[in-house]
Formats: C-alpha cells, sequence, structure tokens
C-alpha cells in the first residue's frame, strides 16, 4: 500500500505518518524545499521535495501512490497572508484533487478542518457536520478558504474521486521540543491576575485525531465529512484547570471586545512596519469571544471515534511542560 502525505512534516501530518508506518504502508511524505524535516527523519519513508501549489512536483509525488492523505495547509490568522493562503489551501487542493483523478489514486483523505464547518450561532452551542456555513463575506478567510477546498473535493467525488473529508477541532499534543496547546498552560503559570478570552474552544489530542482519520479511511462513506473534536471548554475553563492542576490560585479578568479589538490595531500596526507576525490578528479578536463548538457525535457513531477527555489531555501537557523545565535545570546545572 503506497500512500501521499502532503503537509507530512507538520504537527499532524508527522504523526500521520508514523502511524502509516505502523500500520505497514509505503509512506511518501511531500516536503517543501525549506521545511524542517526532523519529525521524519527517524521514519523509514520516502521524501519527495515539491508543493501542493506547484503541479508538476505534486504530480510526480502522486503518481504510483495508491492513497493520497491531503494535510498541507496555510494556517496563519494574519489577512496580509490571504493571497498564499488562498494558493495554498483553493489552488493546492485543486492540483490534489486533479493529480488523483488523473493517475487513478483509489482513495484521497483531505484533511479539513472545523472551520470549514462555520461558528455557532447561539453561545454555548455546538454544531455538526450538516450545519450551514455561515461565515461568507467575513474576515475569517482561513475558515473560507477551506470550505472552498472541501467544495472542490466533493466536485471530485461527483468525477468519480473516492474522497472523504476530515475536520478537526483544536489540536493538542507533543511535537517535538514542544507541546501543541501548551501555551494556554504556560500563559497562567506564576500569574497573580489572569485576563480571558470570554469564548471557548474544542479540544482534541492529536492522537485521537490520527485514529480517527486512520477509522474513516477504513470505514469511512465516499463523499462524507467527519468531525474529529474532544471537549468543548471554556478558555477561562481551561486556565482554571491549569491553575487546580499545580495548585495555584488567581483572579481572573475578562477581555471585552473593545480590548480585544484594541490589541489586535495597536499589534497589526506594528507587525505591518516590522514585517513579523503580530501576536493578536483582527481574527484573533473576532474569535476570542465565540463558542467555536463542535459535535463529533457522527464520527463516534459511524468510525468508533473516542477522544480522551480534556483533563486527561492537561495532565499530559502540564508533565510535558514539567519535564522540559526538569531538563533544562538538569542541563543548567552540569554545565556549571
Amino acid at each position: 500500500m503506497n500512500a501521499l502525505v502532503t503537509g507530512a512534516t507538520g504537527f499532524l501530518g508527522s504523526h500521520l505518518c508514523r502511524q502509516l508506518v505502523r500500520d505497514g504502508f509505503n509512506v511518501t511524505a511531500l516536503c517543501r524545499s525549506t521545511s524542517k524535516t526532523d519529525a521524519l527523519d527517524d521514519l523509514p519513508i520516502s521524501k519527495k521535495i515539491g508543493d501542493v501549489t506547484d503541479r508538476l512536483s505534486l504530480d510526480d509525488a502522486v503518481a504510483g501512490n495508491d492513497y493520497v492523505f491531503h494535510a498541507a495547509a496555510h494556517g496563519t490568522y494574519w489577512r496580509r497572508h490571504k493571497k498564499v493562503q488562498n494558493q495554498v489551501n483553493i489552488q493546492g487542493t485543486e492540483n490534489v484533487s486533479e493529480a488523483c483523478l488523473n493517475f487513478g489514486v483509489k482513495k484521497l483523505v483531505f484533511i479539513s478542518s472545523i472551520t470549514a464547518i462555520g461558528l455557532p450561532e447561539e453561545p454555548g452551542k455546538s454544531i455538526g457536520e450538516e450545519s450551514a456555513f455561515n461565515l461568507e463575506g467575513s474576515s475569517l478567510n482561513y475558515h473560507i478558504s477551506k470550505k472552498r477546498a472541501e467544495e472542490i473535493v466533493l466536485g471530485a467525488v461527483e468525477k468519480g474521486l473516492d474522497a472523504i473529508i476530515i475536520n478537526p477541532a483544536n489540536i493538542w499534543g507533543p511535537h517535538g521540543e514542544k507541546y501543541r496547546g501548551a501555551d494556554h498552560v504556560e500563559k497562567v503559570m506564576g500569574k497573580r491576575v489572569i485576563p480571558y478570552f470570554t469564548g471557548g474552544i474544542c479540544v482534541v489530542h492529536v492522537d485521537d485525531v490520527v485514529d480517527g482519520i486512520m477509522a474513516a479511511f477504513d470505514r469511512g462513506r465516499t463523499g462524507e465529512r467527519y468531525i474529529l473534536g474532544g471537549e468543548n471548554i471554556l478558555l477561562k475553563t481551561i486556565a482554571e484547570l491549569a491553575l487546580r492542576h499545580q495548585d495555584k490560585k488567581a483572579s481572573f479578568v475578562p477581555l471585552p471586545k473593545a480590548v480585544t479589538w484594541l490589541a489586535a490595531v495597536i499589534s497589526e500596526s506594528i507587525a505591518l512596519a516590522s514585517g513579523r507576525r503580530p501576536r493578536i490578528t483582527f481574527v484573533t479578536h473576532t474569535l476570542a469571544s465565540r463558542f467555536q463548538y463542535y459535535d463529533s457525535e457522527k464520527a463516534k457513531r459511524e468510525l468508533g471515534f473516542t477522544p480522551r477527555s480534556f483533563d486527561v489531555i492537561l495532565e499530559e501537557c502540564i508533565a510535558f511542560i514539567e519535564s522540559k523545565k526538569n531538563t533544562a535545570v538538569q542541563n543548567s546545572t552540569s554545565g556549571r
């Protein structure tokens, strides 16, 4: 079984490659010339230099593969990158879909995002795969680009391609020397006063997402989309639980929309002058007070998807942070 993975050097892509190898696939990773391959270097896989926006290199990578897992995406939330984001997310997906059709790929697994589902209208309510997309005309270009990409894949399905769509939620988990999601925990450490965004997110562990992807590959229905999410949880609750795990207390101060808007104005202005990515964008401001809650019942029912609890994820995250701190202290001590 020959499988190509786009976005293979990324967080989810590298975990997916590792699982595919364990499952006996002959894996080829499509890597840009500038990509760091550290997360893949210990795996018995092939690497091909190329880009989903470069049709020649993409065709060369797709040829000879039975299956394609398309995980490449441009995920920035800064509007300055809108053009390149659309090139990667929309045109790149069109290129992948056409290549799969042209080279007779048996199945395409498209890793989309919950952002392509839209946002719940009611605070605290979750939405599922059949929810009407409600972000057309908004400033949320990443969300719109992923929706356009899904439409392209569904168009390829109508032409005869066997393809399924995966919509992961906010993914946490280890990635090399870092832990994705740890910023939510680290920013409350040692603080007595904690400002917080008033919205919420849906958190899922990377290993659970990979398990869900493989279950969808085995049992997913052609042309269907599957939300892979875990617990829906307030951002304030994440901070509170992180403090509780550390046996700490603090005062919490909500950040109103006016404050996040002003912060975005200042941050983006500084970024435009310096060329550096802003710490807070207008997209961050837009999402700060929204409840990004999603329902994974379809994946649970059809795929046997069983995500772990947020508390389990948090325990792992804190243990990872503490382990890195202890290692740093030991290295500092031994170097004296």
